[in-house]
């Protein structure tokens, strides 16, 4: 019991570092200046950072779930 207990913990841990880094790039993203976040030839696209804002999400998620699925399987 102990155990699991330790396990949830760094589960949840790294999960909360995951999303700090997560938001951290979504906010360098948004403060960068557009010519300086271009990294690539611009295909026209108008939002350059929705794969940053998918990430967030995911990691919300992963979070959502490590904190819920344990209370569900009692």
């Amino acid at each position: 019991m102990k155990r699991n207990l330790i396990i949830r913990i760094v589960a949840i841990f790294l999960c909360a570092l995951m999303l700090l880094s997560v938001v951290t790039a979504a906010l360098y993203a948004y403060a960068a200046d557009e010519a300086a976040s271009v990294l690539i030839a611009d295909t026209g696209s108008s939002n350059t950072v929705v794969w940053v804002i998918g990430s967030v999400a995911v990691a919300l998620v992963a979070i959502v779930l490590c904190l819920v699925m344990p209370k569900k399987k009692k």
